[in-house]
């Protein structure tokens, strides 16, 4: 099967504080704990409790254990299921505009030991 993202994921078991808002309460929001299955600078695979419709728009607080950095970044979620373990696997898609947070990503991503790709090294190895 070929993959169809365009962005590099790490298998990595990070903590997760997920903050969701139900539909039409102001003011009203609720926290509950995950850890990430895999992660990249676009999105992660989320391991949790409870189950989120789909496009629901989350606030995600992710504790990096590699490069000890706590990211607080929003995201919207793109697809549920169910796991083996009881639980439910959800796919978010980060928010794109926060670059404080992207730039923390992209440091834990591409750890020191790697090269941070860019268009100018894309285009020299087409």
């Amino acid at each position: 099967m070929a993959e169809r993202r365009k962005d590099r994921r790490i298998k990595e078991e990070n903590r997760v504080v997920i903050e969701s808002s139900p539909a039409g309460a102001q003011g009203e929001s609720f926290t509950a704990n995950a850890f990430t299955r895999d992660l990249s600078l676009t999105g992660a695979r989320i391991l949790t409790d409870r189950l989120y419709p789909l496009n629901s728009k989350l606030k995600l607080t992710l504790y990096l254990s590699r490069s000890r950095q706590i990211i607080r970044i929003c995201s919207t979620v793109r697809w549920m299921k169910g796991s083996a373990e009881g639980l439910y696997e959800m796919g978010v898609q980060f928010q794109p505009g926060i670059p404080d947070a992207v730039m923390a990503l992209i440091n834990h991503v591409y750890s020191k030991d790697q090269r941070i790709p860019t268009a100018i090294d894309a285009a020299r190895t087409a």
